[in-house]
């Protein structure tokens, strides 16, 4: 594989991480939330 194809790799995976890592924080802030 070629350098930019696997830089394009890393970041759309680095991207998929960060927008899971959101999802999960907003979940738990949201569950924090209804639990006041």
């Amino acid at each position: 594989m070629d350098a930019p194809a696997r830089a394009a790799a890393k970041t759309a995976a680095d991207a998929k991480a960060a927008a899971a890592k959101t999802a999960a924080g907003a979940a738990k802030a949201a569950a924090k939330t209804a639990a006041k």
